[in-house]
């Protein structure tokens, strides 16, 4: 039963007697009444679902968080939170703040955790609001409405749907939904409000243009392209989750739910120059999407590059497992899995001005690049990890110093085995570092020009796929470079702590 059924009759005749159509009094300090969902914040905060802090602030702009998110439906919803059986998730005890409430939502199949985890401080992303809505409000979908970029298969496509089909989201303007951006306080107010009150929903949803393959901003990644500005950048998807140098000097702002969503930007003189993603987060302009054939991008883009051209060199870009196209002032890189069929894996587009004026195959070594090339191998595997239902690996400092000396090894003995010359093999190292472990396993690679196409190989790899996809619950990564050569030599190091 809704929290609003609640009221006596008598403030029930009062609501009825003042539209909700007209300029809210607003109690907090941080929300004018002109503010653009100030009559929400109000409504959700009149019927008790939401409060304020202690400073009398609303903080509209803040992401809201799934503890946060937990309580307002337990509110919404009057969930009996205290007669909820126990719940076991490694990061909420019984004493947090909001341990009824994420309880209850839990108990009522309303948010779930994963892998033993609720993540109560992280950002509820736009996909994840319309799941948990639908499942709130148990939503139907009543009409066929589409996003540009929402996918039938995609995982949230159902939820998002009945959210359109209801009214309780319009979408952006240009026809898109952007599942990957993160949800504000004021949006979550807003869309639950909508949920809650009928005379707060939207009379019509932006449907895609027609003729949207010849869309300027037809090749998207959760609303964001090539060209845009890092403030766009920001102003859609809000802060990154990591940022990490790439081989070409610009950084990389790295973005993901809980590594679902998981979107590179590349960001160089405050502009996107480059993006890579290896989930369902974008579409082209021929209308490929993750998990088509290699086939349909032949059909559409015809033969690959064989080199792309700098400064009076070629360097090469054929390859059985990526075919690399220039198109639109970019180009672009499509990653196949030869294990499925040679499906689209991932997808890379870096700016041609970026792409021509790196004159060379491998980066400078620094110590930041070195760093930097760990923690994108390791931000790489948990996202494919995730696409793939596995368990979100944990970062190990020992393990990645096991691993990191064998790098060092490897570059400057120059060789490239699981075995180093003194006999010693990955299980004997980790166990020298104090490792004890249930099971391990180790992956290398040499010569890949960045993680991107290091992770891309090991993905093409049976034997490493299945580490790489394997039942472990911590990873190491090292990474180091051949001082003359500049060749990146890169070791993973899994294990299961006994």
């Amino acid at each position: 039963m809704l929290k609003k059924l609640a009221l006596p009759f008598f403030l029930l005749l009062l609501i009825f007697a003042f539209p909700l159509s007209l300029e809210a009094e607003v109690s907090f300090e941080d929300v004018e009444s002109s503010f653009w969902a100030a009559e929400e914040i109000q409504f959700i905060a009149d019927q008790d679902v939401a409060g304020g802090y202690k400073d009398n602030t609303f903080r509209p702009k803040e992401n809201v968080s799934r503890a946060q998110t937990a309580k307002m439906i337990s509110k919404a919803l009057d969930l009996e939170a205290g007669n909820q059986q126990d719940i076991e998730f490694n990061d909420v005890e019984k004493d947090h703040s909001f341990y009824p409430e994420i309880a209850a939502v839990a108990e009522n199949g309303i948010m779930n955790g994963s892998n033993g985890n609720f993540r109560p401080n992280e950002s509820l992303s736009r996909a994840q609001m319309a799941v948990v809505l639908s499942r709130a409000f148990h939503l139907k979908t009543k009409e066929d409405v589409s996003f540009s970029d929402i996918s039938e298969e995609y995982w949230a496509a159902s939820s998002i749907q009945r959210l359109a089909a209801n009214r309780i989201t319009s979408g952006h303007s240009d026809g898109s939904f952007g599942p990957g951006e993160k949800t504000t306080r004021a949006q979550f107010a807003v869309f639950l409000a909508r949920a809650m009150e009928e005379e707060f929903r939207v009379e019509e949803v932006n449907l895609p243009p027609s003729d949207v393959n010849s869309e300027e901003k037809a090749w998207h990644f959760n609303g964001i392209t090539v060209g845009d500005s890092t403030e766009q950048l920001e102003s859609t998807l809000g802060e990154a989750e990591a940022e990490e140098e790439s081989r070409y000097g610009f950084e990389w702002k790295i973005y993901h739910d809980g590594y679902s969503n998981y979107v590179q930007y590349g960001v160089e003189k405050e502009e996107v120059v480059a993006i890579y993603s290896n989930q369902d987060t974008w579409r082209d302009e021929n209308g490929l999407r993750l998990d088509d054939r290699k086939k349909d991008v032949l059909e559409a883009y015809g033969d690959p590059l064989q080199y792309i051209q700098k400064g009076g060199s070629n360097f090469s870009t054929e390859t059985e497992e990526s075919g690399t196209y220039k198109t639109d002032g970019r180009y672009t890189t499509f990653f196949y899995d030869k294990h499925r069929d040679k499906r689209i894996t991932a997808v890379l587009l870096v700016s041609s001005e970026v792409e021509e004026e790196f004159s060379q195959y491998y980066a400078e070594p620094t110590k930041n690049l070195k760093e930097s090339y760990e923690r994108q191998v390791f931000h790489l595997a948990n996202a494919q990890r995730k696409r793939y239902g596995r368990g979100i690996l944990e970062w190990d400092d020992t393990a990645a110093a096991t691993a990191r000396a064998h790098s060092a090894n490897m570059a400057r003995n120059h060789f490239f085995e699981h075995t180093n010359p003194d006999g010693e093999d990955p299980f004997d190292r980790m166990v020298e570092d104090g490792i004890t472990f249930y099971n391990a396993a180790e992956n290398i690679a040499y010569g890949q020009v960045s993680p991107i196409f290091a992770h891309q190989g090991w993905m093409n790899s049976k034997s490493h796929r299945d580490s790489l996809l394997g039942n472990y619950e911590r990873l190491g990564v090292g990474v180091a470079f051949d001082e003359s050569r500049k060749q990146p030599y890169y070791t993973q190091n899994y294990y299961t702590p006994r």
